[in-house]
């Protein structure tokens, strides 16, 4: 049975959905009875983020916050995460998004996967059941397109840019020695635990769209060109990740 779990939260200028997704959180935690921390990392917000976050924390005892003093971007806001993580005794770490489009719901599936024995947990909009609500067609066709070519490469999951995705304590070091600097890292992650032989396991979700705020993610032809050359590294490379534990 896991009894010590983490939710990681980026947060850049998230104003008007860091506070209310903490409330919503707590719900979920109460109501299961979890024992769950809630890490919010602040990425050098400018709203705001921060006394929503200060407020999250003084309410409850089972949030913490961690500032940047600069927006160092999604990748950084992870790898301080989980570098603080890996000095707690945290068996389990689930990442989730601030803008409200990860349903706190589905935290279920998650757990019950990792009490099943699985290290690398992907909240997963291409296995059965799982779809994207309200999204734009152009960017559902973007999104299922890249992934198609993911698994065409050898990925080992259908849903490889997921930001909604948990990591067992045996996964923590494979976010650690993460080199990407952008959104890329999610593809990364998904190769690195690879070649650890890790064991990954997809659970439906269902992608919303937020409400409030701008989104983060931006598509560009760098993030592309980043995306097609981890695929091409995951071709020609034979190499295993060992993980010194």
């Amino acid at each position: 049975m896991l009894n010590n779990g983490w939710l990681v939260i980026p947060c850049f200028n998230e104003e008007g959905n860091v506070l209310r997704l903490v409330q919503l959180l707590e719900e979920e935690i109460r109501n299961k009875d979890w024992n769950l921390q809630i890490l919010l990392i602040n990425d050098g917000s400018t709203d705001s983020t921060s006394r929503e976050i200060e407020q999250a924390e003084g309410t409850y005892g089972n949030v913490k916050h961690i500032d940047h003093a600069k927006n160092l971007g999604y990748a950084q806001a992870v790898k301080t995460a989980f570098k603080f993580l890996s000095q707690t005794d945290a068996e389990f770490a689930i990442i989730m998004d601030a803008d409200l489009t990860h349903d706190p719901a589905y935290l279920s599936s998650f757990i019950q996967a990792f009490q099943e024995g699985a290290e690398v947990v992907i909240g997963s909009r291409y296995v059965e059941e799982g779809r994207m609500k309200g999204v734009p067609l152009w960017r559902q066709f973007l999104s299922w397109a890249g992934n198609l070519v993911g698994r065409i490469a050898g990925i080992p999951v259908k849903d490889a840019t997921s930001g909604f995705r948990g990591f067992s304590r045996s996964a923590f070091k494979v976010i650690n020695q993460c080199r990407e600097n952008d959104f890329s890292i999610q593809l990364e992650e998904i190769l690195l635990a690879k070649k650890a032989g890790l064991k990954f396991k997809e659970v439906p979700i269902t992608l919303g769209v937020r409400e409030v705020g701008e989104s983060k993610f931006h598509y560009s032809l760098g993030l592309f060109f980043r995306y097609a050359r981890l695929l091409l590294k995951n071709i020609f490379s034979k190499r295993k990740l060992i993980l010194n534990f």
